[in-house]
C-alpha cells in the first residue's frame, strides 16, 4: 500500500517587501491628550448585543453628565454602499436602547447613492466633509458612530486629497479630545488607527509584504496588504477587525512590524475594544475577544521570507482590561487560572492557522489549557502536485505565561497572557511512500 507523505523544509528565500516612503500622518504625539473614549467593534454587531450598545451610550452620557434621554448621537454613513439604510439600522438600535429618535442625526456625508432612497442622491454628499454647517452641528453631539462598509470611503469624505482634516473631521476630533465617545464597526473600526489597514489577507501579507496606498481610488484587490491614511483617533497601534472569524492574525503581525509599532490590536466580531483616553486603558466588551500583539523584544531574521521570533501575544475576553501606559492586565474576576489544572493533554499540529477561529483554539485548548508546553500550526499552499510553500507558527509557554478560564454569562470564556510565538517560512515536498 502506498502512502502520501509531506515533508516540511525551512527555507532561506528572500522576502521582498514593496518599500515605499511612508510617514504616518498621525502618530501618538500628533494629537493632544484626549479625555474621550472609543468603542471599536470588530464587525457583525448584532442588534441584541446589549453590552456593546449600553457601553457606548453610557460613555456618551458621561461626556456631559446627561440623562440617556438627552444624549445626542451623529451617525457617519459614508463607508456604506447603502448609506441611509445602514444609518437607519443603527438609528433603530439606538432608539431601542433608549435614545429619542429626534436626538439621532444622520450626517449627509457619503459617496454612494442609496438605491432605496429614490428622492435623494447620496453621492452628491461626497464633498460635505467640508460643509461648515455640518461641522458646527457635529460639535453639539455627545457621540459619533461610523458605519461599516469600505473604510476608504470614510477617508475619501473626511480627509482632503493632501491628507488634511476636513472641517467635519476637525469638529469630530475636537469633541473627542474634550471627552466625547466615538464608535464604529468593521470599516468604522479600521479607520480608528493611523495608518489603517485598507485591504489584504494574512496569506497575502506574509507572502507579498506591505504595499502603501497613496491613491484612494486605487483598486487594491482582495489579497494584497495595503496600508494607508486612517483617522488616527487611536494612537497606540494598528487596529484590525473581523479578526478571529476571518483569520487576520498574519496581516496584523506584518502591518505592525512594518509600522514599527510595539502593539497591534485585533478585535473579533460582535465584540468591542473600548479605549478610555483618560487612563489609556482598554476593556473587552461583547461575545468574543481581543488579541494584542506585542513586538517589544521580537526579532526579524534577515535573509528569509517573512519570519519573526519572540513575538508576545495576549488574548482577552469580556470584562478583561489592559492598561497601555503601564502594560498591566486586570482580568474579569470570573476568569480563574488554568495553571496546574489544564484540561487537555494532546495538541496535534493545527492545519490552517488562518481558518475561522483557529488561532483562538491554538492559544487556548492547544496551549494554555493544555499540559503541553508548546503548540504548532501551519499554513501552506501547493504550487503543483509535488511542492509548495507556507509558514510554521510555534506558540510557547514562558515562565510568565498564564491561562484563564471561567463561565461568564453562562458561556465558557478564556484569557491568555504572555504567550510567545515564532513564525518561520517553510517549503514542502510531497512524495509517495511505497
Amino acid at each position: 500500500m502506498r502512502k502520501l507523505s509531506i515533508i516540511f523544509v525551512l527555507v532561506l528565500t528572500m522576502f521582498s517587501i514593496n518599500m515605499f516612503s511612508f510617514q504616518a500622518e498621525a502618530t501618538q504625539s500628533s494629537f493632544p491628550k484626549t479625555s474621550g473614549s472609543l468603542v471599536i467593534v470588530g464587525g457583525a454587531l448584532s442588534s441584541d448585543n446589549e453590552a456593546v450598545y449600553k457601553k457606548f451610550l453610557t460613555l456618551a452620557q458621561e461626556y456631559k453628565g446627561k440623562a440617556l434621554k438627552d444624549v445626542k448621537i451623529a451617525i457617519i454613513p459614508a463607508a456604506s454602499a447603502v448609506p441611509i439604510e445602514s444609518a437607519d439600522g443603527y438609528k433603530e438600535d439606538f432608539v431601542r436602547y433608549g435614545v429619542p429618535v429626534d436626538n439621532i442625526y444622520t450626517a449627509p456625508i457619503a459617496l454612494i447613492d442609496d438605491p432605496l432612497t429614490k428622492e435623494i442622491d447620496e453621492s452628491t454628499w461626497k464633498d460635505n466633509g467640508n460643509n461648515i454647517e455640518i461641522a458646527k452641528k457635529i460639535e453639539e453631539f455627545d457621540a459619533i458612530w461610523f458605519v461599516g462598509g469600505d473604510q476608504l470611503r470614510h477617508i475619501k469624505t473626511l480627509v482632503t486629497a493632501d491628507g488634511k482634516d476636513t472641517v467635519v473631521l476637525k469638529a469630530i476630533r475636537k469633541i473627542y479630545e474634550n471627552g466625547a465617545v466615538l464608535g464604529g464597526t468593521s470599516a468604522g473600526a479600521a479607520v480608528m488607527s493611523n495608518p489603517m489597514i485598507a485591504s489584504g489577507t494574512s496569506v497575502g501579507a506574509l507572502t507579498n509584504g506591505v504595499h502603501i496606498l497613496k491613491n484612494f481610488d486605487q483598486d487594491t484587490g482582495d489579497d494584497q496588504l495595503f496600508l494607508t491614511t486612517g483617522l488616527g483617533f487611536f494612537t497606540h497601534g494598528i487596529v484590525d477587525q473581523h479578526f478571529l472569524e476571518r483569520g487576520r492574525f498574519g496581516r496584523l503581525l506584518v502591518a505592525t512590524q512594518y509600522n514599527k509599532s510595539r502593539y497591534g490590536f485585533g478585535i473579533d466580531e460582535n465584540s468591542a475594544m473600548v479605549y478610555t483616553g483618560a487612563d489609556d486603558s482598554i476593556e473587552v466588551v461583547g461575545t468574543s475577544g481581543l488579541l494584542i500583539v506585542d513586538l517589544q523584544g521580537s526579532t526579524a531574521p534577515k535573509g528569509k521570507r517573512f519570519a519573526m521570533n519572540n513575538v508576545t501575544m495576549h488574548y482577552l475576553e469580556k470584562g478583561d482590561r489592559f492598561n497601555i501606559k503601564d502594560g498591566t492586565f486586570t482580568l474579569n474576576k470570573l476568569h480563574k487560572t488554568t495553571k496546574g489544572i489544564e484540561y487537555y493533554s494532546k495538541n496535534p499540529i493545527a492545519m490552517g492557522i488562518f481558518g475561522k477561529q483557529v488561532l483562538k483554539t491554538v492559544l487556548t485548548e492547544d496551549l494554555i489549557d493544555n499540559e503541553a508546553t508548546k503548540a504548532e500550526a501551519l499554513w501552506f499552499d501547493l504550487d503543483d502536485d509535488k511542492k509548495g510553500n507556507g509558514f510554521k507558527f510555534t506558540f510557547r509557554k514562558m515562565k510568565t505565561t498564564e491561562g484563564f478560564w471561567g463561565k461568564i454569562d453562562q458561556v465558557g470564556s478564556y484569557a491568555a497572557l504572555n504567550v510567545q510565538m515564532d513564525v518561520e517560512p517553510i517549503s514542502i515536498k510531497i512524495q509517495i511512500d511505497k
